[in-house]
């Protein structure tokens, strides 16, 4: 009748827990359903139940059977987790079922509760020496870690489990949010229930994955822990925020005990912070059994009743191979149904096969009883002869302890004779430590003396030392006086000597300059008879002065016609400076608006420049101001020009090139032979450039907001292809140079080239890793639009990537021409390549921060763009210290050589050199200001240019003066 009782109880706790009503579970039905199981050792009852059921009806039925089933794996006896690895399939086809049925609020979370305990459930199956309640002592989690190699899949299985709790109490909080429940409601209450048991697991699965981190990094290397340490930062973000807003419930405040995390994570490559964990400690409170009360909900034991219907026909599983006992209970059926179908047959009562079994027991339990009986009798008869022999060996002992107590009494006498010989010789030991201590308390003073002997000889030993030590130095520092003497006697010896020949040189000098003395008076009176000789010849040149006036005109006429050259040669030089400075145009920024404002303007003034050069016979200074105003305007407008081409377009640079050099042609023409024609020629160049550069593009100001994205992406392109032509011009820059070097100048020339591959090759990494950024950016923030919608949209950010597109492949381009010139002798310098190799470099920072302004801080690819602009910075860095360890090589190697110079030679020498160095060092002041004033008018049109920007407008003419100073 007991186990009759307990399987009625268990099917009544199993009804009453299911039910429809949308309330938490009962604890009392629970734990009903957990003891049961631990009593039975099984879950058999259970699942045959929950076979019974069609669990697809309603969602909240499946929503508590889940609850119920967590909990039983939580709590209840070990074998339910091997037992219910065999309904896996149960509980996927439960999910994939709810999975396509959303109506109610259940749905999604029904899914997500059974994908969570099938993954819960192999988990268990895999590590089977893990308990359903996850407790484990540090012995048991000893064995687990004991192989690293275990250690490291079971830490990924943990991941995953907790990302299974964390992703269901995600589902469960977007649920709550949607159908806006609150916890202190049935319906809430039954949604978050299951979050205690994932507040339990959760504690439990993050105490073991901090410790096997712990060892894991304590025996792998950091690196190879990478993915494990990025996922548990991820869970422990989610894990302390489950924690925080589960604990501002109202509901779990007397349910359970909620952790707390830290507020840092911990620190798994500093194994010191393993002694300052705490781990987290959760647990329900004493009053979770009985929060619900002792009833049911109301409508529990209608639905109770529909499912006992449908269960009460169960039939437990065979055990010990007893078979059936459906005849012997065929008598003891149900009594009649009292529904309409009173005349149908009693149905077969599992009771009576309950009451069979019990039988069984009993008769078996009987025999166990009677064997237990019999061996009892046995061992009662083996006791009493062990009895018997026990009393005979007390006999025996009896006997021996006498004639132990014999020899006692002799032992005694013996000890009495012993103690007196004991008693003499203690008088005499006691003699003898008398003696000893007398003879040790001489030995101690004399000790004692000699003790303070050796303290003071060691005192003296030490005066004596520093004594020694200070003379020592003394004779040191005399030693170097010595030698500083007999230096500074031998310096005095050279002098002397110096001063010696200087005075004898001196003399000879005297005896000259008098024989020269004697010679010069001798001249004066001859000069003096010349003079009165000339005063004769003066009346003769007074007559001559009226013929001198007359050809004074004649060199007035001159002194023009030499200042027209002078004029002329000024204008020349200026055309062939423009020409040199028109080479670095690649190396200049200039707006394109501006220049063509200035070429404009300059063109308009072509009836005033023509009527001052055809002014030449009325007035020579209007003639003169014509051809410096042509050579001046035509200076500027060749120098602006390329350079505002460039900054527009690199397509048409070439071209815009082309007619600048033309023009400067035609106006060195102009400038030599100074007629007309020539400069009508230069009018009609003049309109054919203004032409080619009202056709350049627009440049950044101008940009269609329409077209920018399509624009960013063919400047992009023209950067990458000027960046590939650049390193093959290096390519056969090297090999021309090992054409055609040898020695020192190859040298120099290999690893300069060397470090511009370098230097193009961390570019167009860092290029590629730009892209990559940039496309991690449309994606990111483009959203539901498309990316070249998000390029209009965000344009100003686009205009600035073009502008460092376009900087980027400019500077390479000038990088690769002043490594021409250098190399190859055309005339450049190592201070060109310095200044393009910083060029490339600042248009490179601006691509990175271009690129960067909108990526996010945590983006691993802003990371990788970081490391690529780290190392152009230092190729860059590297290559300048190449250019000018090159330089110094190959001016040691010019260097010359003085050996062979006489006094006078050198000193004549020195002169010149210094003259150089004055001469250089003005050249050098002259072109810091010059340096200074261009970077204060490139700075200027600057600012004009933003303000144009900010104002909408970037047609019009601006005016490019400098500000005053």
């Amino acid at each position: 009748m007991a186990e009759e009782s307990f399987v009625k109880s268990q099917l009544a706790a199993f009804c009453k827990a299911l039910n429809k009503v949308e309330a938490p579970l009962k604890q009392k039905h629970v734990r009903a359903l957990v003891v049961g199981t631990h009593k039975l050792r099984s879950s058999r009852i259970f699942w045959h139940s929950v076979s019974r059921i069609q669990l697809e009806k309603n969602p909240v039925l499946t929503w508590k059977f889940c609850q119920l089933l967590h909990k039983l794996i939580h709590d209840g006896h070990r074998k339910i987790t091997e037992e219910s690895v065999g309904h896996v399939s149960r509980l996927n086809q439960l999910g994939n079922f709810w999975q396509h049925l959303r109506s109610s609020g259940y749905g999604q979370a029904n899914t997500c509760y059974c994908k969570l305990l099938v993954s819960r459930l192999q988990f268990h199956k895999k590590y089977p020496s893990i308990p359903g309640n996850l407790n484990l002592n540090q012995r048991q989690l000893d064995t687990l870690s004991s192989d690293i190699n275990e250690t490291y899949e079971l830490a990924i299985d943990m991941l995953d489990q907790m990302d299974e709790l964390l992703n269901l109490k995600a589902t469960i909080m977007s649920i709550m949010d949607s159908m806006r429940w609150s916890s202190l409601v049935p319906q809430g209450q039954c949604l978050l229930a299951p979050l205690i048991l994932v507040i339990l697991d959760t504690s439990k699965f993050y105490d073991f994955l901090v410790k096997a981190h712990f060892k894991l990094h304590k025996s792998l290397p950091a690196d190879t822990l990478v993915g494990h340490r990025e996922r548990f930062y991820d869970l422990f973000r989610r894990t302390k925020k489950f924690y925080e807003e589960t604990a501002n419930l109202q509901y779990f405040k007397y349910l359970v005990q909620i952790p707390t995390l830290p507020s840092i994570a911990p620190n798994f490559q500093q194994a010191s912070e393993l002694e300052d964990y705490r781990a987290p400690q959760a647990y329900l409170h004493a009053g979770t059994t009985s929060e619900n009360g002792d009833q049911s909900p109301p409508d529990s034991q209608s639905v109770c009743d529909e499912q006992i219907s449908s269960i009460i026909d169960i039939s437990l599983p065979q055990m010990d191979n007893i078979s059936m006992m459906g005849d012997s209970i065929a008598s003891s059926t149900l009594p009649p149904s009292t529904s309409n179908n009173a005349g149908a047959q009693p149905i077969f009562d599992p009771k009576d096969e309950i009451i069979a079994r019990l039988r069984l027991d009993i008769d078996a339990e009987r025999d166990v009883k009677e064997k237990l009986f019999e061996e009892c009798k046995n061992r009662i008869e083996q006791y009493e002869a062990r009895l018997l022999h026990m009393n005979q060996e007390i006999d025996l002992h009896k006997e021996a302890a006498e004639e132990k107590t014999k020899e006692l009494e002799e032992l005694r006498v013996l000890s009495t004779t012993l103690g007196q010989e004991r008693q003499q010789t203690s008088e005499e030991s006691k003699r003898k430590v008398d003696e000893t201590e007398h003879k040790f308390a001489k030995l101690k003073g004399a000790y004692q003396q000699i003790r303070e002997d050796h303290i003071k000889a060691l005192t003296e030993i030490r005066d004596l030392r520093a004594k020694i030590d200070s003379n020592l130095k003394a004779s040191d520092t005399k030693n170097e006086e010595l030698t500083q003497l007999k230096a500074k006697m031998e310096q005095d010896g050279l002098e002397r000597e110096f001063f010696e020949s200087q005075a004898k040189t001196l003399q000879e000098s005297i005896q000259i300059k008098g024989q020269k003395l004697i010679e010069c008076q001798t001249k004066i009176e001859q000069l003096e008879s010349q003079l009165e000789e000339l005063e004769d010849v003066l009346g003769k040149f007074k007559v001559e002065s009226a013929e001198k006036l007359k050809l004074g005109e004649e060199d007035k006429l001159k002194m023009g016609n030499e200042f027209l050259d002078c004029i002329t040669s000024f204008a020349l030089n200026l055309m062939e400076q423009t020409s040199e400075d028109s080479q670095n145009a690649t190396s200049i920024s200039y707006p394109p608006h501006l220049a063509t404002s200035k070429l404009k303007s300059f063109i308009e003034q072509k009836d005033f420049v023509n009527s001052m050069f055809n002014n030449n016979n009325n007035s020579k200074n209007e003639f003169y101001k014509s051809i410096l105003l042509v050579a001046q305007n035509m200076s500027d407008i060749l120098l602006v020009c390329p350079s505002a081409a460039y900054t527009a377009s690199i397509q048409h640079f070439e071209e815009v090139n082309e007619q600048c050099r033309q023009i400067q042609q035609l106006s060195s023409t102009f400038i030599k032979e100074k007629n007309l024609e020539s400069l009508n020629e230069i009018w009609k160049e003049l309109e054919n450039l203004e032409n080619l550069m009202l056709g350049l593009p627009k440049e950044n100001v101008d940009l269609d907001v329409n077209t920018v994205g399509k624009q960013l992406e063919e400047e992009m392109n023209c950067m990458t292809e000027a960046i590939a032509a650049a390193v093959e011009h290096i390519n056969e820059l090297q090999k021309k140079s090992r054409e055609t070097n040898i020695g020192i100048k190859l040298e120099v020339n290999d690893k300069i080239l060397n470090s511009c591959n370098e230097l193009m090759g961390a570019v167009r990494e860092l290029v590629i890793k730009s892209k990559e950024v940039q496309e991690e950016i449309v994606s990111n923030g483009r959203g539901q639009a498309t990316p070249i919608e998000f390029y209009k949209r965000n344009h100003l950010w686009t205009e600035g990537l073009i502008s460092a597109g376009r900087a980027v492949g400019v500077t390479a381009t000038e990088l690769v021409k002043s490594a021409d010139k250098l190399i190859m002798e055309k005339g450049g310098k190592f201070e060109h390549l310095i200044v393009s190799a910083g060029s490339v470099g600042a248009s490179v920072a601006q691509l990175f921060v271009s690129s960067r302004v909108k990526a996010d801080k945590n983006s691993q690819k802003l990371v990788g763009l970081g490391k690529a602009s780290k190392d152009v910075n230092k190729c860059t860095a590297n290559l300048v210290g190449i250019v000018k360890q090159g330089q110094q090589s190959l001016g040691e190697e010019k260097l010359l050589d003085f050996s062979n110079l006489s006094l006078h030679e050198t000193k004549k020498e020195e002169m010149e050199s210094q003259v150089r160095v004055l001469e250089l060092e003005a050249e050098l002041s002259r072109e810091r200001l010059r340096f200074a004033a261009l970077r204060k008018q490139h700075f200027h049109i600057a600012q004009l240019v933003s303000n144009n920007q900010e104002n909408g407008g970037g047609n019009g003419e601006t005016d490019t003066s400098p500000p005053e100073s």
